[in-house]
Protein backbone atom coordinates (compact mmCIF):
# COMPACT_ATOMS: atom_id res chain seq x y z
CA UNK A 1 0.00 0.00 0.00
CA UNK A 2 1.38 3.23 -0.74
CA UNK A 3 0.35 6.80 0.94
CA UNK A 4 1.39 10.21 -0.31
CA UNK A 5 2.11 12.60 2.48
CA UNK A 6 4.30 14.68 2.96
CA UNK A 7 5.96 13.08 0.11
CA UNK A 8 5.90 9.91 2.34
CA UNK A 9 5.83 6.67 0.44
CA UNK A 10 5.91 3.53 2.60
CA UNK A 11 5.28 0.03 0.76
CA UNK A 12 5.78 -3.11 2.25
CA UNK A 13 5.64 -5.48 -1.00
CA UNK A 14 8.57 -8.17 -2.27
CA UNK A 15 10.19 -7.30 -5.34
CA UNK A 16 7.05 -8.18 -7.76
CA UNK A 17 5.18 -5.18 -7.27
CA UNK A 18 2.25 -5.54 -9.07
CA UNK A 19 -8.78 -1.71 -8.31
CA UNK A 20 -10.38 -3.94 -7.92
CA UNK A 21 -14.07 -4.85 -8.85
CA UNK A 22 -16.65 -7.33 -7.66
CA UNK A 23 -17.87 -9.73 -10.53
CA UNK A 24 -20.26 -12.25 -8.70
CA UNK A 25 -18.98 -12.68 -5.29
CA UNK A 26 -15.33 -12.95 -6.45
CA UNK A 27 -13.24 -10.06 -5.99
CA UNK A 28 -11.07 -9.17 -8.77
CA UNK A 29 -7.97 -7.04 -8.83
CA UNK A 30 -5.67 -6.06 -11.93
CA UNK A 31 -1.68 -4.68 -11.35
CA UNK A 32 0.28 -2.82 -13.50
CA UNK A 33 1.33 -5.78 -16.06
CA UNK A 34 -2.49 -6.55 -16.48
CA UNK A 35 -1.94 -10.02 -14.37
CA UNK A 36 -5.32 -10.79 -12.72
CA UNK A 37 -5.25 -11.06 -9.19
CA UNK A 38 -8.53 -12.28 -6.65
CA UNK A 39 -10.02 -12.95 -3.85
CA UNK A 40 -13.22 -14.90 -3.22
CA UNK A 41 -15.21 -16.48 -0.37
CA UNK A 42 -18.13 -18.70 -0.83
CA UNK A 43 -19.81 -21.88 1.50
CA UNK A 44 -18.95 -25.43 0.90
CA UNK A 45 -21.30 -27.38 2.69
CA UNK A 46 -19.87 -26.22 6.91
CA UNK A 47 -16.82 -24.55 5.35
CA UNK A 48 -16.08 -21.24 4.13
CA UNK A 49 -13.65 -21.89 1.16
CA UNK A 50 -11.31 -18.51 0.46
CA UNK A 51 -8.93 -18.66 -2.21
CA UNK A 52 -6.15 -15.90 -2.72
CA UNK A 53 -4.32 -15.90 -5.72
CA UNK A 54 -1.86 -13.25 -7.19
CA UNK A 55 -0.31 -9.80 -6.07
CA UNK A 56 -2.21 -8.53 -2.46
CA UNK A 57 -2.32 -5.12 -3.52
CA UNK A 58 -5.24 -2.19 -2.64
CA UNK A 59 -8.09 -4.77 -1.96
CA UNK A 60 -10.70 -1.72 -0.33
CA UNK A 61 -13.12 -1.52 -3.14
CA UNK A 62 -13.70 -5.36 -2.38
CA UNK A 63 -12.99 -5.51 1.24
CA UNK A 64 -16.59 -4.36 2.39
CA UNK A 65 -18.22 -7.08 0.27
CA UNK A 66 -15.42 -9.43 1.42
CA UNK A 67 -16.78 -8.74 5.16
CA UNK A 68 -20.52 -8.91 4.22
CA UNK A 69 -19.82 -12.28 3.14
CA UNK A 70 -17.98 -13.06 6.15
CA UNK A 71 -20.62 -11.38 7.70
CA UNK A 72 -23.68 -13.74 5.62
CA UNK A 73 -21.65 -16.81 6.38
CA UNK A 74 -20.97 -16.45 10.03
CA UNK A 75 -24.59 -15.79 10.77
CA UNK A 76 -25.18 -19.38 8.86
CA UNK A 77 -23.28 -20.64 11.77
CA UNK A 78 -19.88 -21.56 9.70
CA UNK A 79 -16.76 -21.59 11.96
CA UNK A 80 -13.95 -23.45 9.70
CA UNK A 81 -11.79 -22.33 7.49
CA UNK A 82 -10.34 -24.01 4.20
CA UNK A 83 -8.09 -21.13 2.92
CA UNK A 84 -5.99 -22.00 -0.63
CA UNK A 85 -3.10 -19.42 -1.67
CA UNK A 86 -1.03 -19.58 -4.39
CA UNK A 87 1.40 -15.89 -5.06
CA UNK A 88 3.96 -13.92 -4.65
CA UNK A 89 2.83 -11.89 -1.31
CA UNK A 90 2.25 -7.92 -1.84
CA UNK A 91 1.06 -5.50 0.82
CA UNK A 92 1.73 -6.32 4.36
CA UNK A 93 -1.04 -4.21 5.35
CA UNK A 94 -3.75 -5.49 3.12
CA UNK A 95 -3.07 -8.67 4.08
CA UNK A 96 -2.57 -8.06 7.81
CA UNK A 97 -6.30 -6.93 7.18
CA UNK A 98 -7.45 -9.87 5.30
CA UNK A 99 -5.46 -12.16 8.28
CA UNK A 100 -8.17 -9.97 10.39
CA UNK A 101 -11.02 -10.97 8.27
CA UNK A 102 -10.26 -14.59 8.16
CA UNK A 103 -9.56 -14.57 11.76
CA UNK A 104 -13.36 -13.65 13.33
CA UNK A 105 -14.12 -17.06 12.10
CA UNK A 106 -13.99 -19.57 15.64
CA UNK A 107 -13.20 -22.77 14.21
CA UNK A 108 -10.24 -24.20 12.45
CA UNK A 109 -8.30 -22.70 9.57
CA UNK A 110 -6.97 -25.17 7.22
CA UNK A 111 -4.51 -23.87 4.68
CA UNK A 112 -3.33 -25.06 1.08
CA UNK A 113 -0.56 -23.76 -0.98
CA UNK A 114 -0.02 -23.62 -4.65
CA UNK A 115 3.30 -23.65 -6.55
CA UNK A 116 4.43 -20.26 -4.82
CA UNK A 117 3.41 -19.05 -1.12
CA UNK A 118 5.78 -16.24 -0.62
CA UNK A 119 6.26 -13.12 0.87
CA UNK A 120 2.94 -11.46 2.45
CA UNK A 121 1.25 -15.37 1.89
CA UNK A 122 4.15 -16.80 3.68
CA UNK A 123 2.13 -14.89 7.03
CA UNK A 124 -1.11 -15.97 6.28
CA UNK A 125 0.14 -19.14 6.08
CA UNK A 126 1.47 -18.97 9.34
CA UNK A 127 -2.22 -18.17 10.91
CA UNK A 128 -3.41 -21.49 9.77
CA UNK A 129 -3.86 -24.30 12.19
CA UNK A 130 -2.71 -26.60 9.18
CA UNK A 131 -0.92 -25.71 6.38
CA UNK A 132 -0.28 -27.74 3.34
CA UNK A 133 1.59 -27.42 -0.02
CA UNK A 134 2.61 -28.46 -3.09
CA UNK A 135 5.45 -31.15 -3.44
CA UNK A 136 6.92 -28.78 -6.36
CA UNK A 137 6.16 -25.54 -4.33
CA UNK A 138 8.34 -23.20 -2.91
CA UNK A 139 7.59 -21.39 0.28
CA UNK A 140 9.61 -17.68 0.77
CA UNK A 141 9.57 -15.44 3.69
CA UNK A 142 11.64 -12.23 4.32
CA UNK A 143 11.68 -8.94 6.64
CA UNK A 144 8.82 -6.72 5.69
CA UNK A 145 10.52 -4.08 3.45
CA UNK A 146 9.74 -0.67 3.04
CA UNK A 147 10.74 2.96 1.75
CA UNK A 148 10.42 5.55 3.98
CA UNK A 149 10.94 9.37 3.09
CA UNK A 150 10.20 13.12 4.61
CA UNK A 151 10.66 14.97 7.47
CA UNK A 152 12.26 13.55 10.70
CA UNK A 153 9.04 13.37 12.59
CA UNK A 154 7.31 11.33 9.54
CA UNK A 155 10.34 9.16 9.32
CA UNK A 156 10.59 8.49 12.92
CA UNK A 157 6.56 7.79 12.90
CA UNK A 158 6.14 5.10 10.11
CA UNK A 159 10.03 3.50 10.94
CA UNK A 160 7.80 2.73 13.98
CA UNK A 161 5.07 1.23 12.32
CA UNK A 162 7.12 -1.13 9.76
CA UNK A 163 9.59 -2.42 13.30
CA UNK A 164 5.74 -3.20 14.50
CA UNK A 165 5.34 -5.19 11.91
CA UNK A 166 8.84 -6.59 11.40
CA UNK A 167 8.39 -8.16 15.34
CA UNK A 168 4.83 -9.52 14.35
CA UNK A 169 5.87 -11.64 11.18
CA UNK A 170 8.57 -12.39 13.16
CA UNK A 171 6.99 -13.68 16.72
CA UNK A 172 4.62 -15.27 14.15
CA UNK A 173 7.33 -17.41 12.33
CA UNK A 174 8.71 -18.44 15.29
CA UNK A 175 5.47 -19.52 17.08
CA UNK A 176 4.59 -21.02 13.91
CA UNK A 177 8.40 -23.34 13.15
CA UNK A 178 10.65 -24.79 15.68
CA UNK A 179 13.11 -21.65 15.22
CA UNK A 180 13.73 -18.98 17.50
CA UNK A 181 12.95 -15.29 16.96
CA UNK A 182 16.85 -15.30 17.36
CA UNK A 183 17.14 -17.71 14.83
CA UNK A 184 14.37 -16.27 12.13
CA UNK A 185 16.03 -12.59 12.55
CA UNK A 186 19.83 -14.34 11.47
CA UNK A 187 18.05 -15.75 8.66
CA UNK A 188 16.02 -13.11 6.61
CA UNK A 189 18.68 -10.35 7.80
CA UNK A 190 20.68 -12.26 4.53
CA UNK A 191 18.10 -11.73 1.85
CA UNK A 192 15.00 -13.30 0.65
CA UNK A 193 15.03 -17.04 2.59
CA UNK A 194 13.66 -19.63 -0.28
CA UNK A 195 12.50 -22.98 0.68
CA UNK A 196 11.24 -25.95 -0.98
CA UNK A 197 8.43 -27.73 -0.23
CA UNK A 198 10.05 -30.20 2.16
CA UNK A 199 12.57 -27.99 3.16
CA UNK A 200 9.46 -25.68 4.92
CA UNK A 201 7.94 -28.95 6.19
CA UNK A 202 11.15 -29.63 8.19
CA UNK A 203 11.57 -26.42 9.77
CA UNK A 204 7.76 -26.65 10.71
CA UNK A 205 6.61 -23.35 8.51
CA UNK A 206 4.14 -26.27 6.78
CA UNK A 207 2.49 -29.34 8.10
CA UNK A 208 2.07 -31.95 5.10
CA UNK A 209 2.57 -31.66 1.74
CA UNK A 210 0.56 -32.36 -1.14
CA UNK A 211 0.48 -33.56 -4.73
CA UNK A 212 2.83 -31.61 -7.30
CA UNK A 213 1.09 -28.21 -8.66
CA UNK A 214 1.16 -27.07 -12.34
CA UNK A 215 3.97 -25.31 -13.60
CA UNK A 216 2.93 -23.09 -16.62
CA UNK A 217 5.63 -20.54 -18.39
CA UNK A 218 3.44 -18.03 -16.83
CA UNK A 219 4.44 -19.13 -13.30
CA UNK A 220 7.55 -19.73 -14.51
CA UNK A 221 8.24 -16.39 -15.43
CA UNK A 222 6.70 -15.08 -11.95
CA UNK A 223 9.70 -17.28 -10.04
CA UNK A 224 12.61 -15.82 -12.07
CA UNK A 225 10.90 -11.87 -11.39
CA UNK A 226 10.54 -12.57 -7.81
CA UNK A 227 14.21 -14.19 -7.66
CA UNK A 228 13.86 -17.20 -6.58
CA UNK A 229 16.83 -19.06 -6.84
CA UNK A 230 15.35 -22.76 -8.02
CA UNK A 231 13.35 -21.52 -10.92
CA UNK A 232 10.84 -24.89 -11.27
CA UNK A 233 10.75 -26.00 -15.18
CA UNK A 234 7.51 -26.04 -16.98
CA UNK A 235 5.00 -29.20 -16.23
CA UNK A 236 1.67 -28.49 -18.07
CA UNK A 237 0.48 -32.43 -17.95
CA UNK A 238 -1.64 -33.36 -14.73
CA UNK A 239 -0.56 -35.96 -12.77
CA UNK A 240 -3.52 -38.30 -12.24
CA UNK A 241 -4.42 -39.96 -9.17
CA UNK A 242 -7.43 -42.43 -8.69
CA UNK A 243 -9.17 -39.48 -6.61
CA UNK A 244 -8.68 -36.74 -8.92
CA UNK A 245 -8.84 -39.16 -12.25
CA UNK A 246 -12.65 -40.16 -11.95
CA UNK A 247 -13.43 -36.50 -10.97
CA UNK A 248 -12.04 -35.08 -14.36
CA UNK A 249 -13.42 -38.13 -16.34
CA UNK A 250 -16.87 -37.36 -14.91
CA UNK A 251 -16.47 -33.61 -15.59
CA UNK A 252 -15.58 -33.90 -19.13
CA UNK A 253 -18.07 -36.60 -19.58
CA UNK A 254 -15.80 -39.50 -21.00
CA UNK A 255 -16.06 -43.01 -20.49
CA UNK A 256 -14.93 -44.40 -17.48
CA UNK A 257 -12.01 -46.14 -18.95
CA UNK A 258 -10.38 -43.28 -20.38
CA UNK A 259 -6.87 -43.70 -21.11
CA UNK A 260 -4.94 -40.71 -20.43
CA UNK A 261 -4.22 -39.51 -23.78
CA UNK A 262 -8.01 -39.30 -24.25
CA UNK A 263 -8.53 -37.18 -21.08
CA UNK A 264 -5.33 -34.78 -22.36
CA UNK A 265 -7.37 -34.38 -25.89
CA UNK A 266 -10.31 -33.68 -24.17
CA UNK A 267 -8.95 -31.40 -21.77
CA UNK A 268 -7.23 -29.76 -25.16
CA UNK A 269 -10.24 -29.33 -26.89
CA UNK A 270 -12.23 -27.86 -23.93
CA UNK A 271 -9.04 -25.58 -23.48
CA UNK A 272 -9.09 -24.24 -26.79
CA UNK A 273 -13.17 -23.43 -27.25
CA UNK A 274 -12.61 -21.59 -23.99
CA UNK A 275 -10.34 -19.85 -25.43
CA UNK A 276 -12.48 -18.90 -28.83
CA UNK A 277 -15.25 -18.16 -26.05
CA UNK A 278 -12.44 -15.52 -24.01
CA UNK A 279 -11.77 -14.29 -27.84
CA UNK A 280 -15.16 -13.70 -28.70
CA UNK A 281 -15.97 -11.95 -25.56
CA UNK A 282 -12.58 -9.92 -25.96
CA UNK A 283 -13.73 -8.88 -29.63
CA UNK A 284 -17.28 -7.79 -28.31
CA UNK A 285 -16.28 -6.08 -25.21
CA UNK A 286 -13.56 -4.06 -27.44
CA UNK A 287 -16.27 -3.24 -29.75
CA UNK A 288 -18.14 -1.53 -26.81
CA UNK A 289 -15.44 0.26 -25.32
CA UNK A 290 -14.36 1.70 -29.37
CA UNK A 291 -18.00 3.20 -29.40
CA UNK A 292 -17.58 4.87 -25.79
CA UNK A 293 -15.11 6.13 -26.78
CA UNK A 294 -16.16 7.87 -29.87
CA UNK A 295 -19.04 9.04 -28.25
CA UNK A 296 -17.26 10.83 -25.66
CA UNK A 297 -14.57 12.08 -27.89
CA UNK A 298 -17.38 14.19 -29.65
CA UNK A 299 -18.89 14.96 -26.03
CA UNK A 300 -14.95 16.57 -25.83
CA UNK A 301 -15.38 18.20 -28.77
CA UNK A 302 -18.70 19.75 -28.31
CA UNK A 303 -17.04 20.88 -25.16
CA UNK A 304 -19.98 19.08 -23.35
CA UNK A 305 -16.95 17.69 -20.80
CA UNK A 306 -13.40 17.86 -20.62
CA UNK A 307 -10.54 15.43 -21.70
CA UNK A 308 -9.85 14.98 -18.57
CA UNK A 309 -12.48 13.38 -17.79
CA UNK A 310 -12.52 10.96 -20.47
CA UNK A 311 -10.81 7.83 -18.18
CA UNK A 312 -13.44 7.95 -15.78
CA UNK A 313 -16.38 8.47 -18.20
CA UNK A 314 -15.46 5.40 -20.74
CA UNK A 315 -15.26 3.30 -17.47
CA UNK A 316 -18.97 4.69 -16.70
CA UNK A 317 -19.73 4.00 -20.51
CA UNK A 318 -18.87 0.47 -19.96
CA UNK A 319 -20.66 -0.04 -17.33
CA UNK A 320 -23.70 1.19 -18.36
CA UNK A 321 -23.66 2.79 -21.58
CA UNK A 322 -27.20 3.95 -21.84
CA UNK A 323 -26.81 5.85 -18.39
CA UNK A 324 -23.59 7.46 -19.91
CA UNK A 325 -26.02 8.95 -22.88
CA UNK A 326 -28.92 9.88 -20.92
CA UNK A 327 -26.78 11.86 -18.30
CA UNK A 328 -24.82 14.01 -21.09
CA UNK A 329 -27.11 13.56 -24.29
CA UNK A 330 -28.64 17.05 -23.55
CA UNK A 331 -25.79 18.55 -21.60
CA UNK A 332 -25.13 22.04 -23.05
CA UNK A 333 -21.05 22.75 -23.61
CA UNK A 334 -19.24 23.47 -20.86
CA UNK A 335 -18.24 27.92 -20.41
CA UNK A 336 -15.38 28.96 -22.70
CA UNK A 337 -12.86 30.06 -20.07
CA UNK A 338 -9.85 30.86 -22.19
CA UNK A 339 -9.96 34.89 -21.57
CA UNK A 340 -9.76 33.82 -17.75
CA UNK A 341 -6.86 31.31 -18.28
CA UNK A 342 -3.30 32.28 -17.01
CA UNK A 343 -0.78 31.12 -19.53
CA UNK A 344 1.39 30.24 -17.31
CA UNK A 345 -0.04 28.44 -14.73
CA UNK A 346 0.65 24.44 -14.16
CA UNK A 347 -1.67 21.96 -16.28
CA UNK A 348 -5.15 21.62 -15.04
CA UNK A 349 -5.25 24.77 -12.72
CA UNK A 350 -7.33 27.47 -14.61
CA UNK A 351 -7.14 30.47 -11.96
CA UNK A 352 -2.76 30.28 -12.19
CA UNK A 353 -2.79 29.72 -8.36
CA UNK A 354 -0.29 26.80 -8.52
CA UNK A 355 1.83 28.69 -10.52
CA UNK A 356 3.72 30.02 -7.42
CA UNK A 357 3.29 26.70 -4.88
CA UNK A 358 5.86 25.47 -3.04
CA UNK A 359 6.24 21.42 -2.97
CA UNK A 360 5.20 21.33 0.25
CA UNK A 361 1.94 23.52 -0.99
CA UNK A 362 0.86 20.45 -3.37
CA UNK A 363 1.32 18.71 -0.67
CA UNK A 364 -0.90 20.08 1.96
CA UNK A 365 -3.17 21.31 -0.59
CA UNK A 366 -3.34 19.18 -3.68
CA UNK A 367 -1.72 15.74 -3.48
CA UNK A 368 -3.39 14.43 -6.60
CA UNK A 369 -2.00 17.77 -8.70
CA UNK A 370 1.16 16.23 -7.37
CA UNK A 371 1.08 13.01 -8.53
CA UNK A 372 0.03 14.60 -11.98
CA UNK A 373 3.00 16.90 -11.93
CA UNK A 374 5.23 14.31 -11.20
CA UNK A 375 3.97 12.12 -14.01
CA UNK A 376 3.66 15.17 -16.61
CA UNK A 377 6.61 17.66 -15.53
CA UNK A 378 9.44 15.76 -13.93
CA UNK A 379 11.49 18.79 -14.78
CA UNK A 380 8.81 20.87 -12.67
CA UNK A 381 8.71 18.54 -9.64
CA UNK A 382 12.99 18.02 -9.57
CA UNK A 383 13.20 21.87 -9.17
CA UNK A 384 10.51 21.93 -6.76
CA UNK A 385 11.94 19.22 -4.87
CA UNK A 386 15.22 20.47 -4.49
CA UNK A 387 14.17 24.15 -3.51
CA UNK A 388 11.95 22.13 -0.46
CA UNK A 389 15.17 20.22 1.18
CA UNK A 390 17.26 23.83 0.36
CA UNK A 391 15.05 25.24 3.17
CA UNK A 392 15.64 22.76 5.29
Amino acid sequence: MKKLNNILYVTAYHSCDFNESPIKGRFVSYNNQDEETSISIEAKGTVAEIRLTGTIDRWENSADQFRRKIDELIAQGIKNVKLYMNGPGGSVFEANEIENEIKRFKGTIDGEGGAMVASAYSYLAAICDNFIMAENGQYMYHKPMGFISGNEDKVASDLKLLQNLTNQYRTAYATKTTMSEEEIETNWSKGDVWLSAQEALDQGFITGISKPAKITKESQAQFAACGAPVVPEVNSKIEYTMKNRNQIIAALKLAADATDEQIEEAIKASLEKSARVDEAESAAKNSVKANVETYVDAMIMAKKVTADDKEHLVAFGMADFNALKNMYDKKTAVEKLSDKIDPNASSGDASGVRAKWSLQDYIDKDPVALEKLIADDPKKYAELEAAHYESY
